[in-house]
């Protein structure tokens, strides 16, 4: 077993035999994969089982046509013996990819092993080219690649195990962004610990993985960046491009330094080789191949490294950094573009409230011209949401980490978010970063918010936050060098108590949905809030017990869907048979899409109210107040309906119940009111000139 796994599995000399004997250990004790719950690991004979084999190939259903299809991505994949991992690699890729649309493609180097019999087994879902002799890496990925029909090409080691995810994520990195010109996953050992976070070409041509042996907790390896080549294990590249190159460059033949050349090549046309870990492998680095550079296939790895500095000793020596550990985590994020660092009370969550959907699209609007750190000052749950940052290729870091950022890299301007986080950094910053320009986000003005609430209710509580508020978030504005208020009004009303600051509104972004079902199709009204928020509970409570039963003494039969978290016991008290509280509802697409009318009954607030400007996006008619449309920018009765007492607004919402026709008018106005002012296309002109000092 030892003489097996050495070998067989050589991982780099420190990690191999105490981490894979352990592993195996628990492995025969509990009878299932220990390091992770989604995948178990080869046999521990490494041998194939036949029986398994038949299983899982006779599971897996061919594509609904095979010959013609549109294919979208081609997957290459070189085998020389070694069956026991080629099995093990298609088990999880073809349960990971769409056959509809992907094709794979098996270059079989003149296996003499189980190979041939295993490959037959999987005739019906996959192309296998023969070749008479072991051709090496480089010829036969070309070869497959010259008969691959997709527009984007992915190579893929046999010794390899596809995670959740790992193709569709290298395709939106892709797809989303036309500067790309090949992708490269996050490279796993077996225990989970990293192989490969993106490579490193030194100055003198050597070859470095970022991230070697480090844990996937540390967040600078897991967001999503430029870098200088990923591995050829796992790697996406545009097809024009692969061929624009000639492929992989023969001198480098059979294999070592073609991936870091691809790459070089990718990066001289003028395009990016990007990162993203959210594609992840778990790779049996050199199970093929072994790790011996004196014998074998392996001495290439010596011999390439000359050929590669010769080829590219001009660039090697205007663009890359000399291998010093001083220079490792500069010479990892390839970015040379100006830094913003964003400060927020927490990571977005952009599915549960308005705020966490307009600082995601702060967010991907800034990373799309400038290196985007982002900071949160509380320490919740984080989870898929911080994830998706990462992905889009945002750092995240705790608010502990921030005197650290500061001192390792200059930034451009830190867009602080909110009054109490703006209260704990600003001062600190200003200190520390003399030179960085400094953005007060207010969000919304909480005074004006709270000074709305105490005029409603006569609380004295809420007026001495109303006080309190102002005093606070004024200061902060007047020790800034730029504010973003979430509306106009907004703007106005701090332009007052803060003269010579400049302001810009960056108000809710949307995102432009489907107008869902037509008129006749659709029947009960809709409300959407978190009810942590004081406006919507009022909203809510005003709504079911002043307006409500006057639409319902008009529309007997009317439903009202209320959707929301953290609801309270006194909104849960609002629940009937009519009205039907759903709390969190992840996808809120069916709801929107099916629901008639819209109702917003807000009696106080500041800024641009999220929901509203979410509902129009979907074409869903709305009536509201003075205080909901605020911001909007709206004609009254165009694109909405504003209505402030009882009476008015319950009238509002039969009239557009019953009305086709105004239906249709306030559906079409409404949507391409959104279209224009507050889409991310069109926001982020201003969040961009902010920076730019344009503003």
């Amino acid at each position: 077993m030892k003489t097996w796994l050495k070998e067989n599995l050589p991982f780099p000399v420190k990690l191999a035999a105490k981490r894979l004997r352990a592993w195996l250990s628990s492995f025969r004790q509990n009878g299932r994969d220990t390091w992770t719950t989604e995948q178990p690991l080869l046999s521990t004979d490494g041998a194939l089982n036949w029986q398994q084999v038949a299983e899982v190939a006779h599971g897996i259903s061919p594509p609904t046509a095979i010959s013609g299809r549109a294919i979208k991505t081609s997957i290459v994949i070189p085998v020389f013996n070694k069956a026991e991992f080629t099995f093990q690699c298609l088990r999880y890729l073809l349960q990971e990819i769409d056959l509809n649309d992907t094709e794979v493609i098996l270059v079989d180097n003149a296996s003499s092993d189980e190979t041939a019999s295993l490959l037959t087994r999987f005739a019906h879902v996959v192309r296998t080219i023969r070749n008479e002799t072991n051709q090496g890496f480089v010829d036969a990925c070309n070869l497959g690649a010259a008969q691959a029909r997709g527009k984007y090409l992915v190579f893929l080691n046999n010794d390899t195990i596809v995670q959740t995810a790992w193709l569709t994520t290298l395709l939106d990195t892709i797809e989303n962004n036309d500067k790309i010109g090949a992708v490269g996953s996050l490279f796993l050992y077996p225990d989970g610990s990293i192989q490969e976070a993106g490579g490193v070409i030194w100055k003198s041509g050597e070859a470095y993985h970022y991230g070697w042996g480090k844990a996937t907790s540390e967040r600078k390896y897991i967001f999503a960046r430029e870098v200088d080549y990923c591995s050829g294990a796992s790697l996406l590249i545009r097809k024009d491009l692969f061929d624009e190159l000639g492929g992989f460059d023969r001198r480098y033949a059979p294999a070592y330094y073609e991936d870091a050349d691809l790459c070089m090549g990718v990066r001289a046309l003028g395009f990016q080789v990007v990162y993203q870990p959210a594609s992840r492998v778990v790779h049996y680095e050199g199970a093929t191949a072994g790790r011996d550079v004196a014998t074998g296939v392996k001495q290439n790895q010596i011999t390439n490294a000359t050929k590669f500095r010769e080829k590219w000793a001009e660039v090697l020596q205007r663009d890359h950094l000399p291998n010093d550990r001083r220079n490792i985590e500069s010479a990892a994020r390839r970015d040379r573009r100006p830094a913003v660092i964003v400060f927020d009370d927490r990571v977005p969550t952009p599915d549960r409230d308005a705020g966490s959907a307009r600082m995601c699209a702060i967010l991907t609007s800034l990373a799309s011209r400038y290196r985007t750190v982002f900071v949160y000052l509380s320490d919740g749950p984080r989870g898929e949401y911080e994830k998706s940052l990462w992905k889009g290729g945002i750092e995240t870091a705790p608010i502990v980490d921030y005197p650290r950022l500061l001192r390792q890299q200059p930034f451009k301007a830190a867009v602080i978010s909110r009054p109490h986080v703006a209260e704990a950094v600003m001062r600190s910053i200003q200190r520390r970063a003399p030179a960085v320009k400094i953005i007060f986000d207010m969000v919304d003005a909480h005074y004006l918010r709270f000074g709305l609430e105490y005029k409603l209710t006569g609380d004295p509580e809420i007026g001495r936050q109303a006080n309190r508020y102002k005093q606070i978030e004024l200061e902060l504005a007047r020790r800034s060098d730029l504010i973003w208020c979430n509306s106009s009004e907004d703007k106005k009303a701090v332009a007052v108590e803060a003269p010579g600051i400049p302001i810009e509104v960056i108000p809710t972004i949307h995102e432009l949905h489907k107008r869902g079902k037509a008129f006749g199709e659709r029947t009960g009204l809709l409300f959407i809030g978190n009810f942590n928020h004081s406006p919507n509970r009022d909203a809510l409570q005003f709504f079911v017990k002043e307006i409500f039963p006057l639409v319902r003494g008009l529309l007997p039969d009317v439903e009202f869907d209320v959707i929301g978290n953290n609801a309270t016991s006194e909104i849960q008290a609002l629940a009937s048979d009519s009205v039907k509280l759903h709390g969190y509802v992840p996808e809120v697409d069916e709801l929107f899409a099916g629901a008639r009318v819209f109702v917003a009954p807000l009696r106080f607030g500041a800024g641009v109210k999220g929901k509203i400007g979410e509902a129009l996006a979907y074409g869903l008619p709305v009536v509201t107040t003075d205080i909901g449309a605020e911001g909007m920018g709206f004609q009254n009765g165009h694109q909405a309906m504003v209505r402030n007492d009882p009476q008015s607004f319950a009238k509002a919402i039969v009239e557009i119940y019953r009305d086709a026709a105004l239906w249709e008018r306030l559906s079409r106005n409404g949507r391409e009111h959104i279209a224009a002012h507050f889409t991310r296309e069109v926001v982020e002109l201003t969040i961009l000139a902010s920076i730019a000092d344009e503003s």
